[in-house]
């Protein structure tokens, strides 16, 4: 899938995910809620989750969505930028609603991506802007190592709503490849649409990439997905990253 987040309420008993509320996870990536016990959030200029438009070679655009590392650098998905992609441009949206294209000077994929194995590998990105982007920067967690069971936020401009949307995850799949979790319609997923965005978590600040979004493995995202992120902590992940985007903040 080119990974919305379907956000669904937490169960009851104590080995289930709860869900926080919607202004715990809109103020989680800088946001508000747009609606009344949402998910969706306002305001998208005051986060680092942006928009991103890729036209490819037949002339289609596509969309994905990608983190902010500086106000010229996004991380994203690299399958989100295949040979033939021949422009790219991040939204920078206004306190008016209204989007204006910010087009790229340049993208590099991972040099080692492939969709060999389980899911894709080294499925990251990194897109270089023409001009700076207003919205704020996310920096990646490499102080605390990702392991089973950490409960993350994930983001992203995907399918049902293509507006930005925040859920939240527990991993229960975590190695140096990859994050990922089995969705069963409790909690959140990912879908069309969100691929590139980030999975992220804090440790007593302010919140850190641990993921980007890749791939799942059931059509419609439905129950029974296994979702996979990209482990940004991996070590030829981490190193493309600070090479590709200097200046990056680290947590």
């Amino acid at each position: 899938m080119t990974a919305s987040l379907l956000a669904a309420c937490g169960g009851g008993g104590s080995s289930e995910l709860v869900l926080p509320e919607a202004n715990a996870l809109c103020a989680s990536a800088g946001l508000l809620p747009k609606i009344v016990n949402g998910a969706d959030c306002a305001q998208p200029e005051r986060s680092p989750v942006v928009l991103l438009l890729m036209l490819g070679g037949d002339g289609e655009t596509r969309s994905c969505s990608g983190t902010m590392l500086t106000p010229v650098r996004v991380l994203t998905a690299a399958h989100c930028m295949p040979p033939d992609t021949q422009r790219i441009a991040a939204v920078q949206w206004k306190a008016t609603g209204k989007g204006q294209l910010v087009y790229a000077a340049g993208w590099v994929a991972h040099p080692g991506f492939s969709a060999a194995g389980e899911g894709f590998q080294n499925d990251v990105g990194v897109v270089t802007l023409r001009s700076g982007m207003s919205n704020p920067a996310m920096p990646l967690l490499v102080s605390s190592p990702s392991k089973k069971g950490d409960e993350a936020f994930i983001a992203g401009w995907g399918q049902p709503g293509l507006d930005l949307a925040v859920g939240y995850v527990r991993m229960t799949k975590v190695n140096e490849t990859h994050l990922g979790f089995v969705y069963k319609e409790t909690g959140s997923n990912t879908c069309s649409g969100d691929s590139g965005g980030p999975a992220y978590r804090a440790i007593g600040g302010p919140p850190g990439v641990v993921g980007v979004t890749s791939s799942g493995s059931v059509a419609g995202c439905g129950d029974g997905d296994l979702s996979l992120f990209s482990n940004i902590q991996s070590p030829g992940v981490l190193n493309f990253i600070r090479a590709q985007a200097p200046g990056a903040g680290e947590i």
